[in-house]
């Protein structure tokens, strides 16, 4: 029976990105603080980011994606640039629901 050794580097990856799970959440709470709006955002796209470039690594290493095809190009920006456009959205929209006051209903 045959058994593949594993890569010392994946083994090293492994442990990185357990670190940084393990860390980045509690750097985040000491700097900003739990109920900061910005917390959340760097938490979410900090771990996005981590899990899209695996989930990029992955893809090419497979060669599922080939950027050096013009179509396949086209979607791996098409992929790049829907990450940095919700992420973009979504802290232009934190910076307008801090600056911009809400005026409702029995406020005077």
């Amino acid at each position: 029976m045959y058994k593949k050794k594993l890569n010392p580097k994946f083994w090293g990856g492994c442990a990185g990105v357990l670190a940084i799970c393990y860390f980045y959440p509690r750097i985040l709470v000491s700097l900003l603080g739990e109920e900061n709006p910005w917390t959340s955002y760097f938490y979410m796209y900090g771990f996005g980011l981590v899990t899209f470039i695996i989930g990029m690594f992955v893809i090419l290493k497979s060669g599922a994606l080939n950027p050096r095809r013009g179509n396949e190009r086209m979607w791996m920006h098409l992929l790049l640039g829907g990450f940095v456009f919700f992420s973009t959205f979504h802290g232009i929209w934190i910076i307008l629901a801090l600056n911009i006051p809400y005026l409702g209903e029995g406020i005077q």
